[in-house]
C-alpha cells in the first residue's frame, strides 16, 4: 500500500502531523521550563521537605484527626519555628557579642590574652606569629588603625556573607510555605506521580518513586538529623566553656556538617585556642567532650542512612558527596536518589537474563 501514490501521501501525512505534534509538545515544555526556571531551586526544596517530613505528616494527620490542610499547616508552623528560632538566637548571641567586645575596645581593655611563650619555637610561622599575637594583647586598638584597609575588606565579606545567608534562609522558608501545600493535596500529587512513572517505567513506575522517597527521608535522617545533633552538642559544650562567638561556630560546624566537611575544621581550632586560654584542667575536659562529638556522625550516620534501604551504603555516601560537590545543598539530596534509581535499573537488568532459545531435537 505504501508502494502507491495514495499510500506515499498518507504516510507522509502521518509524518508532518507527528511532527506537528512533536514540535507543538517540545515548545510548550520547552516554554514551561523557562517560566519554572527561576523558581526550580525553591520548588524543589519544597519537594525534598515534603517527602522527608511526610511520616510526621502521617503520624499528625492520624493522632491528632486532622485533615490533610489542617495537619499541613501545623506543620509548616513548627518547621518555620525551628528555623527562625535558632536564626534569632544566632544572631542575637552575635550582636551581644560584638557589642560586649566593640565596648571593652573603647574602654582600652584587654581582649586578646597575651600569647604562650611555647608558640615562639613553633616552626616557620611560630615567632611572626606570637609578635603578632603580643602586639594585638598589648594594643588592639594601634592593630587595628594599621590594618584598616584589612579590615574594611573583610567586614565588606562578612556583609556579603550575612545578606547572603538571610536570602537563603528566607528562600527555605518559602520552601516550608510550598512544602505545606505539597502535603495538603499529597494524594492527588501522589497518583499524578505514581501514574506518570508507571506511563515511563511501565510497573517499576512506583517502585522507583518508593526508593526515591525511602533515600530522601533516610539522606535527611542521616545528614541533616546527625548534623544538628552533632552542631547542638557542641554549641552546649561551648557555651558551658564559654567560647566566645559560640552562636557564629556552632551555625559554621553545622554548615560544615551538612555539606560533609565536617566541623573540625572550626572545632580543632577552637580546641587548640582552650589549650592556650582555659586552665589545663578546663582545657582538657572541653578537650575531651568535643574530640569524640567529632567523630560522632562517622558512626551514626551510616547506621540512619542504611536503615530500611536495599541500596548498599556505599552507592549512598559516594551521591551524597558527589551530589554536594555537583549541585551544593540540594545535589545532596539530588546524588543519592539518582544513584539508587540507576542501581536498582542496573541490579534489575542484570537479573533479567534472556531466554535462551530451545535446542533442536
Amino acid at each position: 500500500m505504501i508502494d502507491t501514490e495514495r499510500g506515499r501521501a498518507e504516510v507522509s501525512r502521518f509524518v508532518i502531523d507527528l511532527l506537528i505534534r512533536i514540535a507543538l509538545i517540545a515548545g510548550i515544555v520547552v516554554v514551561s521550563l523557562l517560566l519554572l526556571r527561576p523558581v526550580v531551586p525553591l520548588l524543589l526544596w519544597a519537594v525534598i521537605l515534603a517527602v522527608a517530613v511526610f511520616p510526621l505528616f502521617a503520624f499528625l494527620r492520624r493522632r491528632a484527626h486532622l485533615r490533610n490542610g489542617w495537619a499541613a499547616a501545623v506543620l509548616s508552623i513548627f518547621l518555620l519555628a525551628l528555623l527562625f528560632i535558632p536564626v534569632a538566637m544566632l544572631a542575637g548571641s552575635a550582636v551581644e557579642s560584638l557589642e560586649a567586645y566593640a565596648k571593652m575596645l573603647l574602654k582600652g581593655d584587654h581582649i586578646v590574652p597575651p600569647p604562650a611563650e611555647s608558640i615562639r619555637g613553633w616552626p616557620v610561622i611560630g615567632q611572626r606569629l606570637y609578635d603578632f599575637w603580643l602586639a594585638a594583647s598589648e594594643d588592639i586598638r594601634a592593630l587595628l588603625t594599621t590594618h584598616v584597609a584589612q579590615i574594611t575588606s573583610a567586614g565588606r565579606f562578612i556583609g556579603r556573607l550575612a545578606a547572603g545567608i538571610a536570602l537563603e534562609v528566607l528562600q527555605f522558608a518559602a520552601a516550608i510555605i510550598v512544602s505545606g501545600v505539597l502535603l495538603a493535596y499529597s494524594e492527588r500529587l501522589t497518583d499524578l506521580v505514581g501514574g506518570i512513572a508507571n506511563r515511563v517505567t511501565a510497573v517499576r513506575g512506583r517502585h522507583f518513586l518508593e526508593i526515591a522517597g525511602a533515600t530522601i527521608r533516610n539522606v535527611s535522617q542521616g545528614v541533616i538529623g546527625v548534623a544538628l545533633l552533632q552542631a547542638a552538642l557542641l554549641g552546649v559544650g561551648m557555651l558551658v566553656a564559654g567560647v566566645p562567638f559560640a552562636g557564629a561556630i556552632t551555625f559554621a560546624a553545622l554548615v560544615l556538617a551538612i555539606v560533609q566537611v565536617g566541623p573540625g575544621l572550626v572545632m580543632l581550632p577552637v580546641v587548640v585556642w582552650a589549650w592556650f586560654t582555659f586552665p589545663m584542667l578546663s582545657a582538657a575536659a572541653f578537650t575531651v567532650y568535643t574530640i569524640p562529638l567529632l567523630l560522632l556522625d562517622n558512626v551514626l550516620r551510616p547506621l540512619v542512612m542504611a536503615r530500611g534501604l536495599q541500596t548498599p551504603m556505599v552507592i549512598i555516601l559516594f551521591g551524597v558527596i558527589c551530589g554536594t560537590l555537583a549541585g551544593g545543598l540540594i545535589g545532596l539530596f539530588v546524588g543519592p536518589v539518582v544513584l539508587a534509581v540507576f542501581y536498582d535499573l542496573v541490579s534489575a537488568w542484570v537479573r533479567e537474563r534472556p531466554q535462551e532459545p530451545p535446542m533442536a531435537p
